[in-house]
């Protein structure tokens, strides 16, 4: 499965990013937490975006670091 890294600001929006975006029982997309970085597995190039996009608008990622997510898909 394909995997992108979102960089937040700290721990803490990573875990609020992790809490907003987990799935339970999706095995396809996923998220998990990697200190102040969400990764981001996926099918579907929607969720990654969805994910990052969601982040950056709620202040838990740099648009910098959303955006970089969203243009290497």
């Amino acid at each position: 499965m394909p995997e992108t890294r979102l960089v937040c600001l700290d721990e803490t929006h990573a875990a609020a990013v992790i809490e907003e975006a987990t799935r339970p029982g999706d095995t396809v997309h996923t998220v998990r937490q990697e200190g102040a970085v969400v990764v981001i597995g996926y099918h579907d190039k929607r969720w990654p975006l969805d994910v990052a996009d969601w982040a950056g608008e709620h202040g838990h990622a740099s648009d910098h670091d959303a955006a970089r997510v969203i243009a290497g898909l």
